[in-house]
């Protein structure tokens, strides 16, 4: 009885040890740390800010990996698409010249129209700073981190309800 019961030890020891070398490399999602509803919490607005801000810094820089790491592989084959159509790749000369004609905008400190978080989207709609519509942001939770997920401008999107009901057709449009 002594023997299986240290035999059992070992096992559970050996077990527990292997999970917690594992666990950390799961593909399986983390809860999102974003606030399920309306995009209020000063912390997510941040965790927000702060993923846009990886990949501005990312573009200027010309840094490709620092892109992939910051933005969804869906929105990469966007561009990439839109690239291929006049000829261009995705190196870091060409993410530098995005990241020149798109400017470092810090859209976070323009005034936010509306903003929801659903599952492992999270989408806000923030005023242009020209007064010329509003930005579209898309962002997902893919388990580990916060990857953009593209952005697009809404030249009729002047008011928080205009915002708002461009909102719920950008998630309704993902069903």
């Amino acid at each position: 009885m002594v023997r299986d019961l240290r035999g059992l030890c070992v096992t559970a020891c050996f077990a527990i040890g292997a999970a917690a070398a594992v666990f950390p490399f799961l593909p399986g999602p983390w809860p999102n740390p974003l606030r399920e509803g309306p995009v209020a919490h000063a912390d997510d607005v941040q965790r927000l800010a702060a993923t846009n801000a990886a990949v501005a810094d990312a573009c200027h820089r010309g840094d490709v990996g620092a892109f992939e790491a910051a933005t969804t592989s869906a929105h990469r084959q966007k561009l990439a698409r839109g690239l291929a159509a006049v000829d261009a790749v995705l190196d870091p000369r060409t993410l530098h010249g995005i990241g020149e004609a798109v400017g470092l905008c810090d859209w976070y400190a323009l005034p936010m129209l509306a903003g929801e978080v659903r599952g492992n989207r999270a989408i806000v709609v923030i005023a242009r700073p020209r007064g010329d519509g509003a930005q579209m942001l898309s962002y997902v939770w893919d388990g580990r981190r916060l990857r953009f997920d593209g952005g697009r401008h809404l030249p009729s999107a002047r008011t928080t309800d205009a915002a708002r009901g461009a909102l719920a057709a950008e998630f309704a449009a993902e069903r």
